[in-house]
């Protein structure tokens, strides 16, 4: 009679200690628009100026909560690059960079105000990247596709960075919503041959909407 009164004390211990563990931790998606472009030293001579490339991110993720801080490691895809307007064999083109990346980010994220329907929060951490595919895509004056090259000779497969952001977070029932944006700080000079630079670093900013359950 003690043993199984042992026995289901231990049990209800046990599976009371894997529901809190449960509470803690959320399994989520999030996705967006990804601006991104990059810094280079020194700016080349033939391009006037890198802009924004307009492109999508997105991944999952996972959350520990710890009171109000969480640990927050995320799995993403993210298209990175740029683009610019150049002269080539005296025409007038533009070029777009597209850099294919497999992001791993590990988060430590605080959670400003734990009650309300709104919650803020802050959140920063590294991201270290891997280049799968990287095309330079060249359009005319128009705007029409003229050509495409596969350019992954001329940069570095790994890329590491810091990455920092906001958001809001609104809890409906058991699912949490949440609106972010975040800043992407590359780290590592991407450029491995072929460019008369010292460094090719990715920026980007993103604006990426989330759910988690």
């Amino acid at each position: 009679m003690r043993r199984s009164l042992v026995l289901t004390l231990f049990f209800t211990l046990f599976l009371t200690g894997l529901q809190a563990e449960a509470a803690r931790i959320s399994v989520g998606f999030k996705g967006g628009l990804n601006l991104a472009s990059i810094s280079v030293s020194p700016q080349p001579m033939d391009v006037a100026e890198f802009r924004n490339l307009n492109c999508l991110t997105g991944g999952l993720f996972l959350s520990l909560k710890l009171g109000p801080l969480a640990i927050q490691p995320e799995f993403m895809f993210a298209r990175r690059g740029t683009k610019y307007e150049a002269y080539i064999d005296d025409g007038f083109y533009k070029v777009e960079w597209h850099h294919d990346y497999l992001e791993a980010l590990l988060l430590l994220k605080w959670s400003v105000l734990q009650a309300g329907p709104a919650r803020p929060f802050i959140y920063a951490g590294p991201s270290y990247g891997y280049l799968m595919k990287a095309t330079s895509v060249i359009y005319d004056a128009e705007g029409s596709e003229v050509g495409a090259a596969d350019s992954r000779d001329y940069f570095r497969k790994g890329e590491l960075a810091v990455v920092f952001g906001s958001g809001l977070e609104f809890k409906v029932r058991a699912i949490k919503l949440s609106l972010e944006g975040r800043y992407h700080l590359g780290l590592s000079n991407v450029a491995l041959t072929g460019f008369e630079v010292d460094y090719i670093k990715n920026k980007s900013i993103s604006v990426l909407a989330g759910i988690s359950f």
